[in-house]
C-alpha cells in the first residue's frame, strides 16, 4: 500500500553517491492524502504534510549543502575523507531545525511506521517517516522529518513500513532513539491504517 506523489520533501533521501554519501533528490515521493473525501478528524486537529514540518529558511540551506555533497563524487567509498564528509552531513541532519508553527497543537499526518519496541506484540511508540525504507533500508532523513509517536494506547498490529495516519499533540523533542534522531514527538497519539481510496 504505497500511494505516493512527488513533493519537495526528502524521499530517495538516503540514496548514496558512488561512495556512500547521502544525496537528496528533492523531488521525492511521500505519502499523499487519499483521493476522495478525507478521513474524519476531531475538532482542533489540523491535517499537515511533511513539507509543513520544514522551516523555509533551512530548505534553502540544505539545498546548498546537497549541491556541495554532490561535488564529492571523486572520493573513495570507505576512505577517511568520505567517512568524514558523511559524518559532517549526518551531524547537520541530526541537528536540523524544526518548524514551530504546529508545536503544542493537535495534528494529523500520514507516514511510514518504524517500530522501536522490543515487544513486537504491543507497540507503544514508533518512528513516523515520510518515505519507504527510511531508517531501515536507507539512512534516516533529517531530524525535522522524523516524528517519535507515543501512543496513548498500545497497538498490537503494527509492523515497520506500515502506512498509517497518526493524530496527537506535536511537541518539540530531539530524541536519539539509537535508530535515528527525531525533531518532534507526537504525544497521546492514536494511529490507524492509511487506506488508499479508489478514484
Amino acid at each position: 500500500m504505497r500511494m505516493l506523489t512527488p513533493t519537495r520533501s526528502f524521499a530517495l533521501l538516503g540514496l548514496c553517491l558512488t561512495l556512500g554519501l547521502i544525496v537528496s533528490l528533492w523531488a521525492s515521493p511521500v505519502l499523499a492524502q487519499p483521493a476522495g473525501k478525507p478521513a474524519a478528524k476531531p475538532a482542533g486537529v489540523q491535517e499537515v504534510i511533511w513539507d509543513d514540518l520544514l522551516p523555509e529558511k533551512w530548505v534553502g540551506e540544505i539545498k546548498a549543502q546537497m549541491a556541495a555533497v554532490g561535488k564529492l563524487g571523486f572520493l573513495v567509498d570507505g576512505s577517511e575523507a568520505a567517512d568524514a564528509a558523511m559524518q559532517r552531513l549526518r551531524k547537520k541532519w541530526d541537528s536540523a531545525p524544526i518548524e514551530t508553527k504546529y508545536i503544542n497543537q493537535g495534528i494529523k499526518i500520514a507516514g511510514y511506521a518504524v517500530t522501536l519496541d522490543a515487544n513486537k506484540k504491543s507497540i507503544s511508540e514508533f518512528l513516523l517517516v515520510p518515505y519507504f525504507g527510511a531508517c531501515i533500508h536507507l539512512p534516516p532523513p533529517p531530524a525535522n522529518q522524523i516524528i517519535l509517536v507515543k501512543l496513548a494506547k498500545p497497538v498490537t498490529k503494527l509492523a515497520s513500513m506500515d502506512t498509517v495516519w497518526v493524530e496527537g499533540v506535536l511537541r518539540d523533542a530531539r530524541v536519539d532513539t539509537g535508530l535515528a534522531v527525531t525533531g518532534y514527538t507526537l504525544d497521546a497519539a492514536r494511529t490507524y491504517p492509511y487506506v488508499e481510496q479508489k478514484r
